[in-house]
């Protein structure tokens, strides 16, 4: 995987061997890439960054909502926790819409970008392959 405080890279290493997850998760990529390229951009536009922000947290809901199906469907048993791990994920989405929103440019657009992707390569690295692992032998 490439390292980049910006970009995000697409590997082996983020597959969860799943393919629709997997879609998912470079949906995820593709989103967060753009809202980067878009707030480091000259001509950065907020209402470009809000429907980045804003297809994102959809996104999310309906990625999160298809993942805690399939716990159930396979009787995962740290669903409960995982489910709450999307819950802060969601909140933490809408408070940088909230940022995003209260601002201009500045800081808190750069550390916002910044913070969603961190977000989203920590979830899927170090949580979901903890799912992904019990699903397989499942």
């Amino acid at each position: 995987m490439e390292v980049s405080p910006w970009r995000i890279e697409w590997s082996d290493e983020l597959s969860m061997s799943n393919s629709e997850i997997d879609a998912e998760h470079r949906n995820f990529i593709r989103l967060v890439n753009e809202l980067n390229n878009e707030i480091m951009s000259q001509q950065r536009d907020k209402a470009v960054v809000v429907r980045i922000l804003n297809q994102i947290l959809d996104d999310a809901i309906a990625h999160f909502a298809h993942e805690e199906r399939l716990f159930i469907e396979k009787s995962y048993p740290a669903r409960e926790e995982h489910a709450q791990l999307h819950a802060e994920l969601i909140s933490k989405f809408k408070q940088a819409l909230k940022d995003i929103h209260a601002t201009e440019y500045g800081r808190i657009w750069i550390a916002t970008g910044l913070e969603i992707r961190s977000l989203l390569v920590n979830h899927v690295l170090f949580e979901d392959t903890q799912y992904i692992e019990y699903l397989r032998t499942e």
